[in-house]
């Protein structure tokens, strides 16, 4: 019998980068977030900081009913680290997705967000014998995605 990577003594950083990633975003598994990542992982992001599962669960039920039909494609992953410190890792996505639902600035609009191009940094350790994410370091194309979610005529539009 193989050995669960999620409790291996070493962890396949790859693997659970891109099976989480898969399973949140193309399979709409949301829950499976409180799988992935610690009770009280902190999520850095440009809007502020998500503290705990259940807040980065609740934002990413709503960036996915803004865009249902997220297409997020892993372009790049990187990482270094040891199962006793953990591993920093670092994954570079584009996203295409439709407006399709409300966004904080406002209706939807049908738009479509093309490429737009983000990076995640993380750090992955064990927490309770199992590998979790603890922290997060998110950045993106903001300025796309705004585009995407306003209307043409938004001042916005002119950067």
């Amino acid at each position: 019998m193989t050995e669960d990577w999620r409790t291996a003594d070493e962890l396949d950083v790859e693997r659970m980068i891109r099976q989480s990633t898969r399973e949140i975003w193309d399979e709409k598994l949301v829950g499976k977030i409180y799988e992935y990542y610690d009770d009280d992982v902190v999520v850095h992001g440009g809007e502020g900081d998500i503290v705990g599962s259940e807040a980065l669960v609740e934002d990413t039920l709503a960036r996915l009913n803004a865009f249902p039909e997220t297409e997020m494609n892993i372009e790049k992953i990187i990482w270094e680290g040891n199962p006793e410190d953990g591993y920093y890792t670092s994954m570079v996505r584009t996203i295409t997705a439709e407006n399709t639902g409300p966004t904080e600035y406002g209706p939807p609009t049908g738009k479509t967000m093309e490429d737009n191009l983000g990076i995640a940094n993380c750090l992955i350790q064990k927490v309770d014998g199992e590998w979790k994410y603890v922290e997060e370091w998110i950045a993106y194309d903001k300025i796309g995605y705004i585009k995407a979610v306003t209307d043409d005529d938004d001042p916005i539009h002119d950067y």
